[in-house]
């Protein structure tokens, strides 16, 4: 497995849904800084990041591809196409973030519909599962994204791993052909929830080694089955950031991811 690390850029930000160009773009000087070379970027925040030396690996998140508006989806499409294009990244990170799919089986073919847009440009679509959206598991993303071959795969999130119902899957991680593990995204989590799940998911993740997510095991597991996914920090925590700024929360999510990845 590659050692090469990555940085989710919107963790070095203390209110990143509304952190402005000039501290997206000092959030992007920090990862370098620290010594990040690859990144996972919001869509929304790739152009304050245009002068950043960071090379962007996945853009993210789709989400239309879930809903009830086929024009939203296809627009959609066309833009993550795009995004591609441009910046020649390998992964478009897809996600839900509503409690239910009203039509799992037209979500599946427009996630079919994007890979096959993406898949000739040398990327692979990868959903993410997290505890609040429809697709709370390991177990419900890989029943959506299995018939669909190689070109849709998942994001393995070592908090949402951590924190979805009934905890870690080893067991079916393990059953799961390795190419189809395109990105994992490295947090800890405490023993047991710092509140509301999505709240805790944005603001209190741990530091990789300060919790209770088995890695050990986790990367046994993912070299078994032969994934070599990219690997990037995503250390959501406000306090972190706050006391550190965002140069000392990149070095500390540096070190801690590298002294867990085998």
């Amino acid at each position: 497995m590659s050692r090469n690390l990555g940085m989710c850029t919107a963790a070095l930000l203390a209110d990143p849904m509304n952190a402005d160009a000039a501290e997206i773009a000092a959030a992007g000087d920090a990862a370098v800084a620290a010594g990040f070379r690859e990144a996972s970027v919001w869509s929304f925040q790739l152009d304050a990041l245009a002068a950043s030396a960071l090379r962007v690996t996945v853009v993210e998140a789709a989400m239309a591809w879930a809903g009830d508006d086929p024009i939203a989806a296809d627009a959609e499409a066309e833009h993550y196409v795009a995004l591609v294009e441009r910046y020649g990244a390998s992964v478009v990170l897809a996600v839900t973030m509503e409690p239910s799919i009203a039509d799992p089986a037209e979500a599946r073919r427009r996630l079919g519909a994007l890979a096959a847009r993406v898949a000739p440009l040398g990327a692979q679509v990868c959903v993410e599962f997290f505890g609040w959206s429809a697709v709370h598991s390991l177990r419900v993303a890989w029943e959506l994204v299995e018939p669909l071959g190689r070109d849709v795969g998942l994001v393995l999130d070592t908090f949402h791993w951590q924190r979805q119902p009934g905890g870690p899957d080893h067991a079916l991680l393990a059953s799961i052909p390795g190419e189809r593990i395109g990105f994992v995204q490295l947090a800890d989590a405490a023993p047991e929830p710092l509140g509301p799940i999505e709240a805790e998911a944005m603001t209190a993740r741990l530091l990789p080694g300060d919790g209770v997510v088995d890695f050990v095991r986790f990367f046994g597991v993912l070299d078994e089955i032969g994934a070599d996914p990219f690997l990037a920090t995503e250390v959501f925590n406000t306090r972190l950031v706050a006391e550190r700024g965002a140069a000392g929360a990149a070095v500390a999510m540096r070190d801690a991811a590298g002294a867990i990845v085998p």
